[in-house]
C-alpha cells in the first residue's frame, strides 16, 4: 500500500481541506487529520476510492454533494499544463491528450516509474506525484500579473468566495412573530406545556447582525490592475441579505450603488467609468472620505455598519484632513476593514503617509491583490454577519 505520509501529499490533502473551509464546508483540523488517517489505511492507488473516504470524512450534508465534486476536481484533477507549460517533447497532440483526460475526469496521480531494486526482478512501488490545478495556481496569482482569457473562471471563483457568506447569513435565524420558517423547537415546547396542543406557529427569520455594508473603492490611475476585481467582489456581495452601499473616489467621490445593484456587471462597469470624470486619475482619500462623512455618513455611518476602503494609500491630499476622516468613521461604524494590494507584496511596507495616517483607525488591514486575498476578505465579513 502506498504510504501518504510524503510530505507533499499531506499539505495537499491539509490544503484541499483548507479550500473546503472557505467554501462552507464544516471542516476542523481533527477532520483533517481524520482524513489523512483514512487515506493511510485505504491507500492510493485507486483513485475513487481515494475521493469516496475524502467525501465520508469531509462533507456533513447531503446538499454539499454539487460542491465538493467541483472542489475535488478543480483540486486534484491532473493538468500538467497548469503553468501553461507543456512536458517535453509534447505538441498541439500532446495537449489535446491532456485535455481529454481532464475532461474524463481522472484524478491527479501521475505514477512515476521507480527503478528496479538490486535483485532487478521487482520494480519498485510507482509514487503519487500531486499535481495542483490551475484554479489552485490562480488564487495566489496576483491580478495585475492574470494573463488574458481567465475573466469567466475568475468571476466563478469570486462567485464562489462570497457564497458561504450567503449560506452563513441564512442559517443564522432569531424568533419571529412572522416568517416561512416554522421554529420547531419553541413549537414543541410551547405544545407540551399545553398537553400537546398546538395553539400558535412560532415562526424565524434571518439574523442580520450586520445590516449595512459601505464600500468605498479607490479609481486612481494606481488602482487600475484592481479595479474590476473588486468590483465584481462588490457585485457579488449584493445577494447578501443586508443593504450594500458603493463609492468610487480619486479626486471626488461617486455613488454607484444603483448602477452596480441593476445592471450586468460588465455594463456597469462601462457606464461607471463613463460617468466618473476622474476615473484613473490623481487621488484625494482624505477629501473624498470627509466629503462622505458630511453628506452620508448621518444616514450610513451606524453600529450596524461594515466600511470596506479598497485604497493604497497614495493620497497627494493633506494627511490631518485624512486621518480625522479616518476617525470620524472609525467612532460611528461596527467595523473598518482596509484593504490594500500592496500588502500582498513580500517587501511591503505602510510608508505612504495616507496609509500610515489611516492605520491607527482600522480593525482589519488586508490584502487584496488576489483571489486569495479576496478570501481574507471574505472570512472577515463572515465573522460579523
Amino acid at each position: 500500500m502506498t504510504s501518504t505520509t510524503h510530505s507533499p501529499f499531506a499539505e495537499a490533502v491539509v490544503a484541499f481541506g483548507r479550500r473546503l473551509k472557505e467554501s462552507g464546508f464544516a471542516v476542523s483540523p481533527p477532520t483533517v487529520m481524520d482524513a489523512l488517517e483514512g487515506v493511510r489505511r485505504v491507500g492510493m492507488e485507486n483513485p475513487q476510492v481515494f475521493k469516496t473516504v475524502l467525501k465520508a470524512i469531509f462533507m456533513t450534508r447531503v446538499e454539499e454533494t454539487p460542491t465538493f465534486e467541483r472542489l475535488f476536481a478543480e483540486f486534484w484533477l491532473d493538468r500538467r499544463d497548469v503553468e501553461g507549460e507543456t512536458g517535453p517533447g509534447q505538441g498541439e497532440e500532446g495537449d489535446s491528450a491532456d485535455d481529454e483526460q481532464t475532461a474524463s475526469g481522472e484524478m491527479g496521480f501521475i505514477a512515476e516509474s521507480g527503478e528496479a531494486d538490486s535483485q532487478g526482478d521487482e520494480a519498485a512501488v510507482p509514487q503519487p506525484c500531486v499535481i495542483y490545478s490551475p484554479q489552485e495556481v490562480l488564487r495566489k496569482r496576483d491580478f495585475k500579473n492574470l494573463p488574458d482569457g481567465h475573466d469567466d473562471l475568475v468571476t466563478q471563483l469570486i462567485r464562489e468566495i462570497v457564497a458561504p457568506l450567503a449560506r452563513r447569513s441564512a442559517f443564522r435565524k432569531r424568533p419571529a412573530t412572522s416568517g416561512v420558517t416554522v421554529d420547531f423547537r419553541r413549537l414543541l415546547r410551547r405544545s407540551s406545556a399545553h398537553g400537546g396542543e398546538i395553539l400558535e406557529l412560532p415562526r424565524l427569520k434571518p439574523r442580520v447582525r450586520i445590516k449595512k455594508i459601505v464600500f468605498l473603492c479607490d479609481v486612481s490611475g494606481s488602482m487600475n490592475p484592481y479595479l474590476m476585481f473588486i468590483l465584481r467582489f462588490i457585485k457579488e456581495l449584493h445577494a447578501l441579505p443586508t443593504r450594500v452601499e458603493t463609492f468610487v473616489f480619486a479626486t471626488r467621490l461617486h455613488r454607484i450603488t444603483p448602477l452596480l445593484a441593476r445592471l450586468p456587471f460588465h455594463q456597469a462597469l462601462e457606464q461607471i467609468s463613463d460617468s466618473v470624470a476622474d476615473w484613473s486619475g490623481g487621488t484625494r482619500i482624505g477629501s473624498c472620505l470627509t466629503e462622505f462623512t458630511t453628506r452620508h455618513g448621518g444616514e450610513m455611518l451606524r453600529p450596524s455598519t461594515v466600511v470596506l476602503i479598497h485604497s493604497d494609500g497614495w493620497d497627494r491630499g493633506d494627511p490631518e484632513l485624512l486621518s480625522r476622516a479616518m476617525a470620524t468613521i472609525r467612532r460611528r461604524a461596527y467595523r473598518v476593514i482596509w484593504i490594500n494590494p500592496l500588502l500582498g507584496g513580500p517587501s511591503y511596507e505602510p510608508t505612504c503617509r495616507g496609509m500610515k495616517a489611516a492605520l491607527p483607525f482600522l480593525d482589519s488591514f488586508l490584502p487584496g491583490h488576489n483571489l486569495a486575498g479576496l478570501e481574507q476578505v471574505a472570512g472577515t465579513l463572515r465573522a460579523v454577519l
